[in-house]
């Protein structure tokens, strides 16, 4: 084999690509079955594909943000002093569906040198990938700092399965593929973007999976052009239950992936839009909703008095339609919103001080207050406390 040196393509790229650091809570469980809490981080990666008049954004995995509490970005560009090369990101969009999410990085908070140097990443097209094609991917390897691996595409349309049974498609590299990658570029021999790296699905030695450029393009159009968000406390109230949709009953009964409407509160802003029990809720604010917890995470980011549409599938005589709803939301009652203090606070007690544990966030559990309801007596999804108002 004859080395082949690929330096010039990755000093063009570097000042692209970035570490991501997230921090998480985990949820343990004792040999007395006793639920403690832990503040764990994560390591990944991402790389800048835009800038608006406020904002540098970052593309990277889903699976890398989704459970996250906080998000810091470290740039791969010089700095007198180093501390000026980590910022504070916020999750802007994610889409669960083709693991991608973009972060926004405000202007403000980059050092004016640092700017300087920074790059939007160039991305090319994986239309026209061939297999032996060059494929060179830069990210964060193992949270111990970004790494190269030079090889070639192995493969085209390779189907990945994921828990709940649905399929999406990428391409595979030959290349050392590790945990922290996830959210890399993979580049071509002109260090145009072909690929993001998903670290994901990894299940076998150098073995590494790419989203496809062209694949991700109009998703993360749509991503950077949403509203960033902050997260709130006091955040509005649909008046509806949710249980998760198991793959069992989503294989067996062909119930769509989202979030199972359990109950819907009377006169609340659900009742008041038409929402029913039984509706799957796949959309919100046409954020693609797969599971329970995406749902409960997005409702987070929005205030009382919004107005938006929620997007369910309705069992009908010829199988589940789509039906759209405008809802504006309301204030939480009362009661929930003191269970709610009460239960962040409990947290709060909880989550020990100064941990300095890793973990993949593949692996982080849901960070969603759980309210008490009358529990059902058969679940589509979990246990019979796994259930959620908001």
């Amino acid at each position: 084999l004859v080395a082949v040196d690929v330096s010039g393509v990755v000093d063009a790229v570097m000042p692209s690509i970035v570490k991501v650091t997230e921090t998480g809570v985990q949820q343990m469980m004792d040999w007395f079955g006793q639920s403690s809490e832990y503040e764990v981080q994560g390591a990944a990666s991402g790389f800048i594909i835009a800038q608006n008049d406020d904002e540098l954004l970052i593309a990277t995995n889903n699976h890398v943000v989704k459970d996250s509490t906080d998000v810091t970005v470290e740039f791969s560009v010089d700095a007198e002093d180093e501390e000026d090369l980590f910022v504070p990101a916020k999750v802007k969009g994610t889409d669960p569906r083709t693991d991608l999410a973009v972060l926004a990085v405000e202007l403000d908070d980059i050092n004016e040198d640092v700017m300087k140097q920074l790059k939007i990443a160039v991305l090319g097209s994986s239309d026209n990938l061939k297999v032996g094609q060059a494929a060179i991917t830069i990210g964060n390897t193992l949270g111990e700092g970004i790494s190269v691996t030079s090889g070639i595409i192995s493969a085209l349309d390779v189907e990945i399965t994921v828990e709940d049974g649905s399929t999406f498609t990428e391409f595979q590299t030959d290349g050392a593929a590790n945990q922290g990658q996830s959210g890399g570029m993979i580049v071509n021999s002109q260090g145009e973007v072909i690929g993001i790296f998903n670290a994901g699905y990894l299940d076998g030695d150098n073995v590494g999976y790419g989203i496809p450029i062209s694949t991700a393009i109009p998703v993360l159009k749509d991503l950077i052009n949403r509203e960033t968000r902050d997260a709130l406390d006091e955040h509005g109230y649909v008046g509806i239950t949710v249980t998760g949709v198991s793959a069992e009953a989503h294989d067996l009964y062909n119930i769509p992936e989202g979030a199972n409407v359990y109950e819907v509160s009377k006169d609340s802003a659900g009742d008041k839009a038409g929402l029913e029990k039984g509706d799957i809720v796949v959309e919100f604010d046409g954020v693609p909703i797969d599971s329970q917890e995406t749902l409960l995470r997005r409702v987070s980011y929005y205030a009382p008095g919004e107005t938006l549409e929620i997007k369910v599938m309705r069992q009908g005589t010829n199988g589940y339609e789509e039906q759209t709803f405008e809802v504006t939301l309301d204030e939480a009652p009362k009661d929930l919103k003191a269970s709610r203090k009460q239960k962040k606070q409990d947290k709060d007690e909880e989550i020990p001080e100064n941990q300095d544990d890793q973990d993949d966030t593949d692996d982080q559990n849901d960070l969603n207050d759980q309210d008490d309801q009358e529990k059902p007596s058969i679940q589509l999804d979990g246990g019979e406390d796994d259930h959620d108002a908001f």
